[in-house]
Order: C-alpha cells, then structure tokens, then sequence
C-alpha cells in the first residue's frame, strides 16, 4: 500500500535589521537550496515542498523577526531540509540573510494512497484559500489562468498532483461525478495582484473560501475526496504551488 510521509518545517529566522517580507521567488529558492543539491528540478513536474510565511514582524530599530514554514510531502525531502538546517546558521532569502534561531517538525502525518483505508471528509466544511491561488485550464491551443474558486478545477488540480507525483489516477469521469456531486453552499472570492519577485509582472489572483456540502457524496467518494485535500493540505492547489501559491486549510463551519 503507498503512502504519503507528509511533514511541517518550522523555521524561527532573527536579524538584527528590517528585512523585507520576501517574494515568493526566494521562499521557492530557499526549498531548493533545503533540499539540497541533487534534488530534481523537473519542468512540468510539480515539487513536494510548498512553502509559506507564518509570521513576519520588522521595523528600523529591533529588526526583523519570521516564522517561515515548509510543508513537504516525501520522506527524503524532509530529512534532506532537516540536515541542511542542521548545518547552517545563516539563511539567504533573496539578497538579504537572516539568523537560523530555530527549526522543529510542527507537524507530521501519515496519508495513505488506497481509498479504502483513508478518511472519509465529513458531510460539510470549508476550503479556506490563504495565499494568492490561480487555476490554469486548456482552451483549444493555449492555457488560460482562472483567478476564481471554481471547484472543478480545484479538484483537477489536486488530481493531476497525485498523479504525477504517486501514479494515483483519478480518471476525469470519477472529477466531474465528484463535482457535480458536491452541493456549493457559499462561494467567496478576492480578487487580487500578486508576483513573484520584483521585476516579474503582477498576475490575477485570489484568496477566499468555499463552503461546500458533500452529503450526496457516497462513501468511496468521501474517501476519494479525502485523499485529495489531505495532500493538498501540504502541497497547495493550482498553479505555482512551490512559490507558496495556493495553500488551503479545511475549516469546520461555525453555527
């Protein structure tokens, strides 16, 4: 049975000067340098880390203080970054450097591949997009960027990661029943800029929620569903997932 090794790298970072909060082109190049380097850097193959910014506090008289977090969904990966961290004490984000104050695994989880041991999704939740998110869908001859929540291609692009990166195929009879199936009770969405270091151009974004009702769903859905967004929980959705684009997190609705 396959499994996913799924971890949560917390990174305490100080500088005694005010650091500006990095672009996403340097938090995907500190994964790089973490991982090491004999880790692939493969075009059209989306990577197992995805990065993001817990905390970022600065100012001209006590510096900078930052909690950078790196989610990895492969064993290896992780004790790659682990034993990096081990033997540095500065990190480079960019064209500033910061003190390495402390790292620790926040969290660590077991995901398994086979539906038929998997958690099932509860019958009604949220999907809370927290950082800038883009869909990219075929047109004809080109590809078009969706900067919107549709669900269809959230669940597209979750599939096509579990298929690259584990030989798990969702085929596209099995997304659009899960689609059609799952019932949208609310649909919030920002739109919003967002680039990936200074010089690239600003591209449509958006962060939101999605509120969702999975009553209709059988059971093997639910687990199919389940595996779906408990790795995309670590890896994010749609395009430019290693930038840290596209994190989500499951909410429990409130009453």
């Amino acid at each position: 049975m396959k499994y996913i090794n799924a971890s949560i790298i917390q990174i305490e970072l100080q500088s005694d000067k005010y650091v500006k909060k990095p672009y996403p082109k340097y938090l995907h190049g500190l994964c790089y340098y973490l991982a090491g380097k004999d880790y692939p850097h493969e075009k059209y193959r989306p990577p197992m880390f995805h990065p993001s910014i817990m905390k970022w506090k600065g100012n001209k008289e006590w510096g900078t203080h930052a909690i950078i977090l790196i989610s990895s969904i492969n064993k290896d990966l992780t004790s790659n970054i682990l034993q990096s961290l081990e033997k540095v004490n500065v990190l480079r984000l960019g064209f500033n450097e910061m003190q390495l104050k402390t790292f620790t695994i926040q969290k660590q989880e077991t995901i398994p591949l086979d539906a038929k041991v998997t958690i099932p999704v509860p019958d009604e939740f949220k999907i809370s997009f927290n950082t800038p998110t883009r869909f990219r869908t075929r047109e004809t001859d080109h590809y078009i960027t969706k900067a919107y929540p549709e669900l269809n291609l959230l669940i597209r692009s979750m599939a096509r990661n579990v298929h690259i990166l584990y030989g798990v195929k969702i085929g596209l009879k099995e997304q659009e029943e899960l689609t059609n199936s799952i019932m949208l009770i609310d649909v919030i969405g920002y739109p919003i800029q967002a680039k990936i270091d200074r010089k690239s151009e600003f591209e449509d974004c958006f962060i939101g929620e999605i509120h969702i009702s999975c009553r209709k769903l059988n059971q093997e859905q639910k687990k199919l569903f389940g595996i779906l967004l408990r790795t995309a929980k670590y890896s994010g959705v749609g395009h430019k997932k290693g930038y840290g684009f596209g994190q989500i997190q499951i909410k429990r609705p409130t009453i």
